[in-house]
């Protein structure tokens, strides 16, 4: 599950600072990492459906798939 996973799962190798933080700031740093990414795919999510308003309505489900929308 992704709330389980730790900070150098989620981002590879940590650097020596992070990697000298203490156990509960790196999961403090996970969760915000986390929550980050998610509120970056909802952007994301977002931006391409706003995108796709400029795109005549019955070429939108064949742009969705050819994007992976």
């Amino acid at each position: 599950m992704d709330t389980e996973r730790t900070l150098s799962e989620q981002v590879g190798p940590l650097p020596p600072g992070i990697a000298a933080l203490s156990d509960e700031h790196q999961w403090d740093l996970a969760d915000a990492v986390r929550g980050a990414r998610r509120r970056q795919a909802a952007a994301l999510a977002k931006v391409g459906d706003d995108s796709l308003r400029h795109v005549p309505a019955l070429l939108r489900p064949v742009i969705r798939k050819a994007v992976g929308l």
